[in-house]
């Protein structure tokens, strides 16, 4: 899983905060397999209660477009909601427009920009969705619509 972060990221985070995040959120730390191999992964972590952060999103480049970092987030969203989160943030590279792309898809929306995010002095957009208000009573009593 690790060596597919330090092949899609310039700044990859380091290994041992990847073993922090499993230990502290091991149901928000998925991995999606090929033939008994690891090929993608999320890590997602709760902050402040109930707001979700994707911390990282990654497929080996072998296996982009097939729809496997997708099914990796709409699972995260589905266990971001067991934990009863109404919001989930991530940052994404400004130029990075394939992943920019596919959390539009999803629902996400540019919140703002976050300047000089990256050590080279690139920025990053804050992706934001909401996904159930405080009102929303369907999610509250476990009625479907």
């Amino acid at each position: 899983m690790y060596g597919i972060e330090v092949k899609s990221f310039p700044y990859p985070y380091p290994y041992h905060l990847f073993i922090m995040f499993l230990k502290l959120f091991p149901k928000l730390f998925l991995v999606a397999e090929c033939c008994g191999q690891v090929v993608g992964y999320v890590v997602g972590i709760i902050e402040r209660g109930n707001e979700g952060h994707v911390v990282s999103l990654a497929v080996d480049p072998k296996y982009r477009g097939l729809g496997i970092g997708k099914s990796l987030m709409i699972e995260l969203e589905r266990r971001f909601r067991e934990f009863n989160v109404s919001v989930v943030k991530l940052e994404v590279s400004v130029r990075n427009g394939v992943a920019i792309n596919l959390y539009k898809s999803l629902g996400y929306v540019i919140a703002g920009r976050a300047p000089n995010y990256y050590p080279d002095g690139s920025d990053a957009y804050l992706m934001l969705k909401v996904l159930r208000s405080n009102d929303d009573t369907s999610l509250r009593t476990g009625s479907s619509a």
